[in-house]
């Protein structure tokens, strides 16, 4: 039987607008994706009101205590800092800390939430120096969570680059085959996404050139065993995309 992948929604890149579902803030966000019929979320570490920083020991048992209240497992973080930014020297250290900040964020709800994934989403740049990267992955190491870098072209996987992520709509929008990409990989990816591209950019997942169902499989066959991200950045419908997505209705 076809494994069925626990769908995440994430809500990193939703258009701030006062008719929107998730008019009012992150916790609003999160509470809407529930209702729709996801069994997980995807914390955006960018957004005022839940930023890792801001966020102590009570305020993030907050956090943890409303996923559990909305039956909700947490499926990690996504931080997705301007790629060059690592290779800056006028922003690099920031850029590093805000990864470590959110890898320790994520530790911490993990812990507190059954059945969830202690994953940071980020995408590094081609010229990152390899002491961010071995700093990012002792701080992984150390706090037992998954950073996982969805750039592509990927970097060749070996000692010190990081855990993949698979994020379908960058690699369409390079020229690839999602599937074959999680199918070629040396190890099993650490974080997938479902978004889609079409020629002009981002779209909702199924509405553009990305096959799903052979992702899917690729994923599978591959033993990946998180959850699988619906992305919507870029997508010009998000509350639409969000209900198209969702778990019930797919």
């Amino acid at each position: 039987m076809f494994p069925t992948f626990v769908k995440s929604l994430s809500i990193a890149g939703l258009v701030t607008l006062p008719d929107a579902p998730w008019g009012q803030g992150p916790r609003e966000a999160i509470t809407w994706a529930a209702k729709m019929g996801y069994r997980a979320i995807q914390i955006d570490a960018s957004v005022p009101g839940i930023r890792p920083r801001e966020l102590d020991r009570s305020a993030r048992r907050d956090v943890a205590s409303l996923l559990r209240r909305l039956q909700l497992a947490f499926s990690g973080v996504d931080l997705w800092i301007p790629s060059g930014h690592f290779a800056d020297l006028a922003h690099a250290g920031r850029a590093t800390e805000a990864v470590l900040q959110a890898a320790d964020f994520a530790a911490d709800i993990a812990r507190l939430n059954a059945d969830s994934f202690a994953v940071v989403s980020i995408a590094l740049g081609p010229n990152t120096p390899m002491t961010v990267i071995a700093e990012l992955a002792r701080a992984a190491d150390r706090d037992g969570v998954s950073i996982a870098d969805h750039r592509w072209p990927s970097e060749k996987e070996g000692e010190l680059a990081l855990p993949r992520g698979v994020d379908p709509a960058a690699i369409l929008m390079g020229g690839g085959d999602p599937a074959a990409e999680v199918s070629r990989g040396a190890a099993i990816p650490a974080a997938a996404r479902l978004s889609d591209a079409n020629a002009v950019g981002r779209v909702a997942a199924g509405e553009g050139r990305l096959d799903v169902l052979a992702y899917e499989v690729a994923l599978a066959t591959r033993g990946y065993g998180g959850a699988i991200v619906v992305d919507l950045r870029g997508v010009r419908d998000q509350a639409e995309g969000a209900k198209t997505l969702a778990p019930e209705q797919v």
